[in-house]
């Protein structure tokens, strides 16, 4: 967690010598625009860069969620209203 926490800090003050450091470490190449950010902004930015949430949830999607046929089974009776016998459907 500290390495968040001094990336986080280093972009809220604006400490572009830490900032460049870290963002060579963690392979993180900022665009010509995004150096002119700041603040929250800037954090905004680099973290977009550095922890790609779309990553991360579709990760968690394929691990945490059954597999549409499992959860078939028990969720089509929260779904379907009709009686369960209808077999026009």
């Amino acid at each position: 967690m500290e390495p968040v926490i001094r990336l986080c800090r280093a972009s809220m003050n604006g400490e572009w010598d830490k900032i460049e450091k870290m963002l060579v470490t963690l392979e993180i190449v900022l665009k010509t625009d995004e150096k002119t950010l700041t603040g929250k902004h800037l954090m905004k930015a680099i973290f977009q860069k550095w922890i790609n949430a779309a990553e991360a949830l579709l990760e968690m999607i394929i691990m945490k969620l059954p597999s549409p046929i499992k959860a078939q089974k028990y969720r089509a009776a929260y779904l379907y209203e009709g009686p369960i016998d209808d077999v026009s459907g």
